[in-house]
C-alpha cells in the first residue's frame, strides 16, 4: 500500500493488524482526567497548619503596615481623647499612621511579586518554600500561571467574608478552601521533600 508521498506501508493482515483508536479491549475504559491528576492517585495534601504559616510569612510586610498604621490610629484617638477641650498634637499620630500606610503599599508590590508572579510560574511563594508545600491546579498538577494565582487571591475574599472558608481545609477531604473549590486548585508537599523520593 502506497500514501500519497509514495510511502510504503505494510498491507492489513491478521498478524499486523491496523491500530484502532476508537475502542480499547472489553473490560477497560479510558481514565478520566481525575484518575490522572494527583487529587486520584492520593496526593499528599498540604496539612492546614503548613498553608497557615505559609500565609503568614507572605504577608508579612502587610501585616507589619497594618500594625504600625493601628499604633498610629491608637496614638491620635488618645491624644484626642487627653487634649479635652485643647487642641491635640497628633502630628506624630500622623506620620506613624502614613509610614503604616507605606509600607502596606509597598507589601502590595511584594504580594504581587511572590504570590502572583513567582507562586504562579513555580507552585511555590517564599512561605510556601519555606514549609515545603506547593500549590498546583488539581487536574494538572502543574502551577497555576500568575493570572490565576492572582484570580484565586481574589477568590480567596469569600473564604475571608465567611471566615468558615478559611478553616474548611481542616475537614475537606483534599484539604481545600472555598477559593481551592472555585478555582479548581490544590495545596500539596513538595514532591521533592517528600519521604522516599
Amino acid at each position: 500500500m502506497t500514501d500519497q508521498y509514495g510511502s510504503q506501508w505494510p498491507e492489513p493482515s491478521a498478524a499486523n493488524p491496523q491500530p484502532s483508536f476508537g475502542a480499547l479491549p472489553a473490560g477497560q475504559a479510558y481514565p478520566t482526567p481525575a484518575e490522572n491528576s494527583g487529587a486520584a492517585t492520593g496526593a499528599d495534601y498540604a496539612s492546614w497548619g503548613n498553608r497557615v504559616r505559609a500565609r503568614l510569612i507572605d504577608q508579612t510586610p502587610t501585616y507589619l503596615g497594618l500594625i504600625i498604621f493601628c499604633a498610629g490610629y491608637l496614638i491620635l484617638i488618645i491624644r484626642l481623647v487627653l487634649s479635652g477641650t485643647s487642641t491635640p498634637d497628633v502630628e506624630g499620630a500622623a506620620v506613624t499612621m502614613i509610614v503604616g500606610l507605606s509600607v502596606m503599599a509597598a507589601s502590595l508590590v511584594w504580594v504581587a511579586y511572590n504570590r502572583w508572579l513567582t507562586a504562579g510560574r513555580t507552585g511555590q511563594s517564599l512561605g510556601k518554600r519555606v514549609t515545603k508545600i506547593k500549590l498546583v491546579g488539581i487536574d494538572t498538577d502543574a502551577p497555576i500561571s500568575p493570572r490565576n494565582a492572582f484570580i484565586r487571591d481574589l477568590v480567596h475574599i469569600l473564604d475571608a467574608l465567611t471566615l468558615v472558608g478559611y478553616l474548611w481545609p481542616r475537614w475537606d477531604d483534599k484539604k481545600q478552601t472555598f477559593g481551592d473549590h472555585i478555582m479548581k486548585t490544590i495545596v500539596i508537599n513538595d514532591a521533592m521533600d517528600a519521604p522516599g523520593r
